[in-house]
């Protein structure tokens, strides 16, 4: 500014004043770096905020069910985790007038033009014990190390809902009890009579399975009403990692249902009416045709004995360590019949819907399509249904995205393939002469193949040039690219940001630098 200042003058006894307004302006300028400083650290923070506003997304949630429902309804807190695993969380918490009636989880993954997502839920029951109002107090709870809180609810009980018809993939967590057919003897069970009157076993909902087929194994450890000693838990969690090692085959897939919360429930065998507590719960999926063994398990419990002579405070106890035991199982596991596909084939109950985006359309008009896999079985190994190329058409590969969930003693869920159709002739494509997908139905004891039911109408239009395909404007790929092109511009914005601060606090640290050494 004195520069500009100092053109102005003409004479040589004005050059005192120009020294002084030189000098003035020194001054200010230094008095103005020394203020920047103080706020630098602010300027870092911006900073910060620009280049990292995307790791601050939520990427834990709490959902709390309906605020009115019947008093035969469950009450459910679910607690979900987008693209990370549930590895540690807290206890749910306890809501007054409702008794905790189980967990269940489930998992679903999109895979969108190669980039995957990941979602994992934890679904906490409750049953109501009366009708009227109640109070779910704002509560936290720790997820993998990080406090989720939630404002709290009320909730109203009113009298019992007609239930509607189940869903026979439904996620319902009493809507089979695999203890039912323990108690008709209808599968393995052991029972090992013992001094304390409970006893450690191991349950299947199957005595023999087809390869790739599952089975519903629990752990659970059973007390008689009529129990007279006193037992605790010991060293659960040590224990625990134990046994699943042992009772995971090497030739199995695994579908944890994750119980981290021991709740007990009534259970009545014969007429001896018993307390029991689920300790480990999955379904093991055989990938070849070897039957295997489960082996005995053994859990130790934490046994007090009462001394018979008791003193002014009471009777003396006397700690011990007492193991239980259960028996070995045998899992049958029988090997496919015969086929071109055995091997490569899904095992389960499935059923297939589909969605054609639009029946007409014209040459080189992309249109989407999903068929969507729905079923009780390994969810995760379903495949791609097969292609049948036709010179009416060309279709490329898949988006895929998949639901799992785990409840019930069972694994149900869906798996969704979505297709984009690009028609080259005028005609009539039949979808279910170029898709197929083949399973091995385990109702029926016998291969199916499920095809879609739609036609895709092709009128002649407007024909583009050979090169042009997918440029359909219903096109979920042309929405994807969209999209994909939109958050790019964002990040590239945000770089352009981050890259003119870094530029300007340059500048300034090397003017105060400057400053600095010529005074």
């Amino acid at each position: 500014s004195y520069f500009l200042i100092a053109s102005s003058f003409g004479r040589q006894e004005d050059y005192a004043n120009l020294i002084e307004i030189k000098m003035d302006c020194d001054s200010h300028f230094q008095i103005f770096i020394l203020h920047s400083l103080k706020i630098w650290p602010f300027l870092f923070i911006i900073l910060g905020m620009v280049g990292y506003q995307d790791a601050w997304g939520q990427k834990v949630i709490i959902t709390l069910g309906p605020g009115s429902i019947g008093s035969n309804e469950f009450y459910t807190i679910i607690l979900t985790a987008q693209d990370q695993s549930l590895d540690e969380y807290s206890n749910f918490p306890n809501i007054p007038g409702f008794d905790k009636a189980g967990t269940s989880s489930s998992s679903s993954m999109r895979n969108i033009n190669g980039n995957i997502s990941n979602e994992t839920s934890i679904i906490q029951n409750y049953m109501p014990t009366k009708e009227g109002t109640f109070l779910l107090p704002a509560f936290s709870m720790k997820v993998n190390g990080a406090q989720i809180k939630s404002p709290g609810a009320t909730i109203k009980v009113g009298p019992p809902q007609e239930q509607k018809a189940k869903d026979p993939y439904g996620a319902d967590p009493f809507a089979y009890d695999p203890f039912e057919d323990f108690i008709a003897g209808g599968r393995k069970q052991d029972f090992q009579d013992v001094k304390a009157d409970a006893f450690l076993s191991i349950r299947t909902d199957k005595k023999e399975i087809y390869a790739g087929e599952g089975i519903n194994v629990t752990l659970s450890f059973l007390v008689a009403d009529e129990n007279r000693a006193e037992l605790d838990f010991y060293d659960l969690g040590t224990q625990l990692a134990n046994i699943v090692k042992q009772m995971k085959p090497s030739n199995c897939w695994e579908e944890n249902f994750g119980i981290e919360e021991i709740i007990p429930r009534k259970v009545q065998i014969g007429k001896k009416r018993y307390t029991e507590y689920p300790i480990y719960q999955a379904t093991l999926f055989p990938l070849v045709a070897r039957s295997f063994t489960i082996p005995s398990m053994k859990l130790n419990m934490v046994s007090y004995k009462v001394s018979g002579n008791s003193t002014f405070f009471g009777a003396q106890r006397k700690q011990e360590i007492k193991p239980f035991y259960s028996k070995e199982l045998e899992i049958k596991v029988k090997d496919l019949p015969p086929h071109p596909m055995k091997g490569q084939v899904s095992v389960g109950r499935f059923s297939l819907s589909e969605n054609l985006a639009k029946r007409k359309t014209a040459i080189n008009q992309g249109v989407g399509f999903e068929m969507t896999i729905k079923g009780e079985g390994n969810i995760t190994y379903i495949l791609e249904p097969s292609v049948i190329k036709s010179e009416l058409g060309d279709i490329y590969p898949p988006n895929t995205r998949q639901t799992i969930q785990r409840a019930g003693g069972r694994v149900t869920g869906e798996k969704v393939f979505s297709y984009l159709i690009v028609p080259k002739e005028q005609g009539s494509i039949h979808l279910r002469n170029s898709f197929l997908w083949v399973y091995f139905n385990t109702e029926k004891a016998r291969y199916d193949t499920l095809r879609p039911a739609g036609d895709l109408f092709v009128v002649k239009g407007k024909a583009k040039n050979a090169g042009n395909s997918a440029t359909s404007e219903d096109s979920f790929y042309s929405l994807i690219d969209r999209a994909d092109h939109a958050i790019l511009g964002e990040r590239s914005k945000n770089k352009q940001l981050v890259l003119w601060v870094n530029i300007a606090l340059g500048l300034m640290a090397s003017v105060t630098l400057w400053l600095s050494f010529r005074r």
